[in-house]
């Protein structure tokens, strides 16, 4: 008997496979950095909450109590601090009223001006609610009756003991439910006076409370307001109804309250118009009628129009507009720690403890008799009042009664900002009428597609290893019992372009899939495993033919379904724009709009439809995917979503790309994001709606042919950027999630890179341009796009077009400070490159223009020496030396604030990549990507390469606009079936060898080669003899052939084919369809896979989508060359056009700074201020204080490009800060999950098993 290798007993080690292990985008340190900033960011807002809204209490009670002029009665502080003086004027009087209106009513304009433009954008408007209109209206008139009429006639302590007495109604109303649950039918006696017992601490709080409306009326006091004190604090408790509406008001007259309080309604513009115009005129007339007799009316005017600082009244308005802007930021603290799940701290600690805060701030403030502070206030006109009265009124004290009510009303938790609640009972989780929001429940449906054409097997892996790891995370949310937890059920389409060749075998050519495909078809076979029955087929693979070439259905580890369509170019249109058209109308125009269901569930479907559209090289996680989905999820007015791209490869161009990416995505994009939308979503990671794309003019524009010649440049160069215009002319929004991270693979070759980049940048120009010539259309469907918007869209194209001749005049003034040439001469040398690299553009094939740019690259050492030289001599101070500073600090700080990608500002240090289009003095937007320009200064020798990139690749991509084919991985001639051409040099070479001149030189001749003869003679041979052998027996058995087919039905109507159970192949006596098409099943490495048919439905579908849209263009060599000749047109008109428009500012550049002595501007950054220049009579350098003399069109430019600049990078801060508080909200989540990291085989198992459930 022998034995194998796995018998001998010294060879029993062994090599197994190691469980998975997946770690979450978070890592540890990340999180606990997370966590830490989350407790830091706690304690900084809340204390700015605490002292912030406790400061901004006060101000406004030092501006009441000084409206009257009374006697103060008893107050050691006042007597303490006698020597500070303070004059009431009359204007100063006024000035102190309309601080305190300024304070009441400024926000209710800014309430109204941003309805109003809600209005403008087209938003309907709506019907008024009363019942929020009156109460409001009631609380308004409640808060200004007290401060104009009853605070001035208290002193500090009593008036910031009064304004906690606010929750009566909300005690009266808990105090009357205790009542009424005590004494409910069916009790005992003794549960009722157990009851009864518990109902006394309501009760006592309630008379603590309502003893503020009548305490001081029955004192021996010189308060009058008998009647004022309690009506306003009613109609302010009763304004404050977000403490007293409760579930329980629902279906009552407060129902509209219920509504809006817990979210199912919200308040529409013209509410919200009509309450700021109600709170207005309310505060406005109370105002008035309390100044009457004490103010005469023409001081108001005379103090609004006599504004100066040193005026007392002036200062006082400029108090009340910043007290404003306390309050909004403390309502925005309030808000972000809401947004970071921190809202019942937010709500409770600062709201319980600002009276106490406030408290103790007076009466330390008091009893230190600190006269500081009664100078400060002495200076506006103003007396800090600490007690007015004093302890000794009768019959009783009344500070035993105001801490009770300090206590009570810090128990209740009145609040600074009164939109916000004071009772946030409605927020328990465990409460049984909490109302949850059905659509979080509803399971949506994620149709995950993928282009691919060539890839390699790298990028296949990874894309398919993100397939099946999505596809892990759908059966694990299906599986889960989580209520709150975002479902969704998952099918993946990839669309195989051109994926079939010509095969000839024994004579005999056939249709058969290519070795992509092969190469494709193994890799998923070992990712996704290989389950075989007894014989030997694979139980979840099946073949289908189709009208378009071929399709391979695969069943998933976890359940879902993966569809792969091999796309036959002699079929269907190939390239991706026709990809893409194919799974919308076969996902959206088939499933859906063929399904038999009523117009209402078709709409419900298409609303909880999404499509995943990533490439054949895309990466991710599911956790990107499901930032995605929550987002869209949560937001109906987005039509797509995109995450956060990162280039992956090796090389030097790949880490340029990696800073390249990086900074557009930190600036541009964030921008586009906070202050608009963004403008393209990129097609190897992006979220769409289903139904946005079955919109109006989107996805059935999109099946436009290209007829004019700019349509080939807008269409076909770049399908991602034109679908993307469709969707943002039609009203909707484009977003940016930072924290959804996807990976594709970059260009690493040089020419495969400038291939990319000549077709994104005119097919970017073109859907911008295009954009902005219809932006009133655009502005008045997508209300995301404002005029604003448009005017920074506009001023981005623009300098990205004049790049060239200001990268051009930087070149040649730096040589000549580096080299102390003549400016003349330097214009002159740097003049004939260009303009013989122009020449090669429009006569030479591309390899020769991508030479030409490397060569000049070296120039920019140079710049470099000349730009440190000129910091150096001319100081920090220059304008040229600040900006440079400028932009170093703020992409420091945007690495800083990306910790995750901060190692792309060191490949950024180290690369020299020739892409670089960015240049000293300006933020120009980025050809054919939208990025942002000004990432120079990252590194010496990445700043080397400026030429190369933004002059010459900006020729090369304005020049080759003509060139339409797709540039990128046609390298492999067999991938696109066309024989590699050669130059122009070539082929002139060529000529020259294979010409009579050869006769002269034997040597140039090309010499056969005998061993290639030999195998062509031999193979001639072969197919001679089996070409004879198939025809004899084809004519003896003929009758005998058959076809191996399967009859399988797809359920359409469900959008789903069940493949768990699978008909075994028959064989029937007669073939159905042509032998042709199903010979491509026979080749080895799919022997393993059952075959299957396509539903009479689908296959009539796919036969009327191609005979309508998609059937392939064919073109007689008039139509091309007309097509060549529109496009030479085109490309002239528009490189002519640019060129001059470069060259005439270039020139206007270099004149200015040839006559810089006369035009120029003269600028003395402060006094004694010295700088170092050469003396051109001693050739010595040499210090000067002659002021510095800037080039007034060279500063414009600087002054308009650094503001694009400071936009951008607003735009991100604010970008930024969401993206944090996304992070603060998965922290919890991700926090669970860290002792799960080291092995998850027993989940995967889990998992799977559960799987197959769905």
């Amino acid at each position: 008997m022998s034995l194998s290798d796995d018998d001998y007993r010294w060879n029993v080690f062994r090599s197994h496979k190691r469980a998975a292990t997946e770690k979450p985008s978070l890592t540890p340190w990340m999180i606990t950095s997370l966590q830490a900033t989350k407790l830091v960011l706690f304690l900084i807002c809340n204390s700015f909450l605490t002292l912030g809204a406790a400061i901004s209490k006060i101000c406004v009670l030092i501006l009441a109590t000084n409206l009257w002029d009374r006697k103060v009665h008893y107050d050691p502080y006042a007597r303490r601090c006698s020597k500070v003086p303070v004059q009431r004027t009359p204007r100063g009087v006024a000035a102190m009223y309309l601080a305190l209106l300024i304070i009441q009513i400024l926000p209710d304009v800014l309430a109204i001006f941003r309805s109003m433009m809600r209005f403008y954008r087209g938003e309907r408007a709506g019907r008024v609610r009363l019942t929020l209109l009156l109460l409001e209206t009631l609380r308004a008139f409640g808060l200004s009756l007290l401060v104009f009429t009853v605070f001035p006639q208290l002193d500090l302590y009593r008036c910031l003991c009064l304004c906690a007495c606010f929750p009566i109604v909300t005690a009266l109303q808990r105090l009357l439910s205790t009542i009424s649950t005590t004494f409910r039918p069916g009790r005992t006696f003794a549960t009722r006076m157990v009851l009864s017992a518990a109902t006394l601490p309501h009760l006592m709080l309630f008379l603590a409370l309502f003893s503020a409306t009548y305490l001081w009326n029955v004192m021996e006091t010189p308060f009058k307001g008998v009647w004022v004190l309690p009506f306003a604090l009613f109609a302010i408790s009763i304004g404050f109804w977000e403490s007293w509406v409760t579930p329980q008001h629902t279906g009552t007259m407060f129902h509209e309250l219920y509504q809006v309080k817990y979210g199912l309604r919200k308040l529409n513009i013209s509410t919200r118009a009509m309450i700021a115009v109600g709170r207005i005129l309310v505060v406005t007339f109370v105002m008035i009628y309390s100044a009457s007799g004490r103010v005469k009316p023409y001081l108001f005017f005379n103090v609004l129009t006599s504004y100066s600082f040193r005026f007392r009244q002036t200062r006082l308005l400029l108090l009340a507009i910043g007290l404003v802007v306390m309050n909004f930021s403390l309502r925005g603290c309030a808000r972000f720690l809401a947004a970071i799940g921190m809202r019942a701290f937010s709500f409770f600690h600062p709201v319980t403890i600002v009276p106490a805060v406030g408290y103790a701030i007076i009466a330390f403030i008091c009893k230190q008799r600190i006269c500081g502070i009664a100078a400060y206030l002495a200076g506006l006109g103003l007396r800090w009042s600490c007690d007015q009265w004093g302890r000794k009124t009768r019959p009783f004290d009344d500070w035993y009664i105001c801490m009770i009510w300090l206590a009570v009303g810090a128990y209740r938790g009145y609040h600074f900002e009164p939109a916000l609640d004071i009772d946030d009972e409605h927020g328990d989780p465990d409460d049984e009428l909490r109302v949850r929001n059905d659509e979080v429940d509803r399971t949506l449906t994620l149709y995950m597609c993928a282009t691919m054409w060539h890839e390699t097997e790298t990028e296949m892996t990874q894309m398919l290893r993100s397939i099946v790891k999505l596809d892990e995370e759908h059966a694990r949310r299906l599986a889960s019992k989580k209520v709150d937890q975002l479902r969704f059920r998952l099918e993946g389409h990839i669309f195989f372009d051109d994926a079939w060749e010509d095969r000839t075998e024994c004579g005999v050519t056939k249709r058969v899939p290519n070795d992509f495909f092969r190469m494709f078809f193994e890799t998923l076979s070992s990712l996704t495993g290989e389950s075989v029955d007894e014989s030997g087929a694979m139980m979840s693979r099946i073949l289908v033919n189709t009208p378009y070439g071929g399709r391979l259905v695969v069943k998933l580890p976890a359940g879902a379904l993966l569809f792969v369509h091999l796309k036959d170019k002699k079929l269907i249109r190939h390239k991706k724009r026709w990809s893409q058209v194919m799974y919308m109308y076969y996902l959206l125009g088939h499933r859906i709009m063929e399904s038999p269901l009523s117009i209402e569930d078709r709409q419900q479907m298409a609303d909880n439809t999404f499509i995943l559209a990533i490439d054949g090289d895309s990466k991710f996680e599911p956790e990107a995917v499901m930032r995605l989905l929550n987002l869209m999820n949560s937001k109906s007015d987005i039509g797509c979503a995109c995450g956060r791209i990162h280039p992956i490869g090796s090389g030097v161009m790949v880490w340029y790309q990696k800073f390249e990416y990086a900074i557009a995505h930190w600036f541009q994009k964030a921008a586009e994001h906070v202050f608009g939308c963004v403008l393209c979503a990129p097609g190897c990671f992006s979220l769409f709606r289903a139904s946005a794309l079955m919109d109006d003019n989107i996805m059935h524009k999109y099946t436009k042919t290209a007829q004019e010649p700019r349509h080939f440049v807008q269409y076909d160069q770049g399908e991602d950027r034109w679908l993307s215009t469709l969707m943002l002319k039609q009203g909707y929004r484009i977003e940016y999630v930072a924290a959804s991270d996807a990976e594709t693979y970059a260009p690493e070759g040089f020419e495969e890179f400038f291939n990319q980049r000549r077709r994104w940048t005119p097919s970017s120009i073109a859907n911008t341009i295009d954009l902005l010539a219809d932006y009133k259309r655009a502005s008045e469907n997508n209300d995301s796009i404002s005029l604003s918007y448009i005017a920074y869209q506009f001023m981005v194209i623009f300098f990205s077009m004049l790049g060239p001749a200001i990268i051009f005049t930087m070149l040649v003034f730096a040589q000549v400070a580096a080299f102390g040439v003549d400016s003349a001469k330097v214009m002159v040398y740097n003049g004939v490159p260009i303009s013989l690299f122009i020449v090669l553009c429009f006569t030479t094939e591309s390899n020769v223009q991508l030479m030409m740019s490397i060569v000049y690259a070296f120039v920019m050492l140079a710049v470099l020496v000349a730009t440190s030289s000129q910091i150096v001599l001319e100081t920090v101070v220059s304008p040229t030396s600040m900006f440079i500073v400028t932009m170093v600090l703020i992409f420091f700080t945007a690495a800083l604030l990306h910790p995750k990608e901060f190692t792309n500002i060191i490949y950024g240090t180290l690369n020299f990549s020739p892409n670089d289009r960015k240049f000293l003095i300006g933020i120009l937007h980025l050809n054919g990507t939208g990025m942002s320009v000004l990432e120079v200064l990252t590194g010496i020798v990445f700043f080397l390469m400026i030429p190369s990139t933004y002059v010459f690749l900006s020729l090369y991509s304005l020049i080759n606009l003509n060139v339409i084919n797709w540039g990128t991985r046609e390298a492999v001639a067999k991938a696109t079936g066309k024989v590699e051409t050669s130059s122009t040099f070539e082929r002139w070479l060529r000529r020259i060898g294979e010409g009579p001149w050869s006769a002269l030189c034997p040597t140039l001749r090309a010499r056969p080669d005998e061993a290639m003869q030999l195998v062509e003679r031999k193979l001639e041979r072969m197919e001679r003899s089996m070409a004879q052998l198939q025809k004899a027996n084809e004519e003896e058995s003929s009758a005998k052939k058959s076809l191996e087919t399967i009859a399988r039905e797809v359920d359409e109507a469900s959008g789903s084919i069940d493949v768990v159970e699978i008909r075994r192949p028959i064989v029937e006596s007669a073939p159905v369809r042509s032998m042709d098409k199903y010979m491509w099943m026979d080749v080895d490495y799919l022997q393993v896979c059952e075959r299957g048919r396509l539903k009479g439905a689908e296959e009539e579908f796919w036969s009327q989508l191609i005979d309508t849209y998609l059937k392939p263009i064919e073109s007689s060599p008039q139509q091309q060359s007309a097509i060549a000749e529109g496009l030479a047109s085109l490309r002239n008109n528009i490189a002519f056009s640019i060129i001059l428009i470069n060259a005439l500012l270039a020139l206007a550049i270099y004149l200015i700074q040839k006559h810089k002595n006369v035009l120029s501007i003269k600028w003395t950054p402060y006094r004694g201020f010295k700088w170092t220049k050469m003396n051109e009579m001693t050739g010595q350098f040499e210090e000067t204080k002659d002021p510095l003399k800037i080039d007034p069109l060279g500063m414009a430019i600087i002054v308009f490009l650094l503001g694009i600049l400071v936009v951008q990078t607003i735009g991100m801060l604010i970008h930024r800060l969401n993206t944090m508080i996304g992070a603060f909200q998965e922290v919890d989540q991700l926090h669970d999950l860290v002792p799960q990291w080291k092995s998850k085989k027993t989940d995967d198992e889990r998992v799977l098993t559960a799987g197959t459930l769905f």
